[in-house]
């Protein structure tokens, strides 16, 4: 099977176990996640952080202190995320491309210095245990990710998958994969 015939079948699959979790269970595995990113130390560190804003059943990270905190949002003539600085995101978000809430047009967007510096929470519909993240496609996430050394994908163990994801070229793995269970990292993304 073709690469994205197996990708489309994964993200299918995998985003149907996400689904399935309740919203209890949802928001007490966001909790132990939240718990598990603020232990590690590189987190600590990081005076800038860049996140997501939970989309669907995605982990909700909404209540993860930061110092500085940059979402992204899309260019829509470049068609790729930019990442903004939210201070208050209660009025700074707008729902944006795919339906996803977004900063608003007027917050300015992070320097190439800040995003080497930023530390990387990302979403995904699945991940292995080398980093490799799938995605919702598009390579949103990967054309950020390739900016900054210290990244973590943000999953629930449900979408942990124990054999390895199909990897293209411009896929970017993950420095760490965060789940309720455990804190799985990579070295080799160092």
């Amino acid at each position: 099977m073709e690469t994205s015939g197996l990708k489309k079948i994964l993200r299918k699959n995998f985003s149907a176990a996400r689904s399935a979790l309740s919203a209890e269970d949802r928001n007490s595995y966001d909790q132990a996640i939240m718990v598990r990113i603020l232990a590690l130390p590189d987190f600590q560190q990081s005076e800038i952080v860049g996140s997501f804003v939970a989309f669907g059943a995605e982990p909700d990270l909404a209540r993860l202190p930061v110092r500085r905190l940059f979402l992204p949002r899309f260019d829509e003539k470049f068609k790729v995320y930019r990442m903004v600085e939210v201070r208050d995101p209660a009025t700074e978000l707008i729902v944006g491309r795919y339906g996803i809430p977004e900063p608003v047009g007027d917050l300015p967007e992070a320097t190439e210095s800040e995003l080497r510096e930023m530390f990387f929470l990302v979403p995904a519909v699945a991940c292995d245990r080398n980093g490799i993240r799938l995605g919702r496609g598009g390579g949103f996430y990967d054309r950020l990710l390739a900016q900054s050394a210290k990244s973590a994908a943000v999953i629930y163990s449900c979408q942990l998958s124990e054999s390895p994801l199909p990897k293209e070229s411009f896929d970017r793995p993950v420095r760490w994969v965060i789940t309720e269970r455990e804190t799985i990292s990579n070295e080799h993304c160092r």
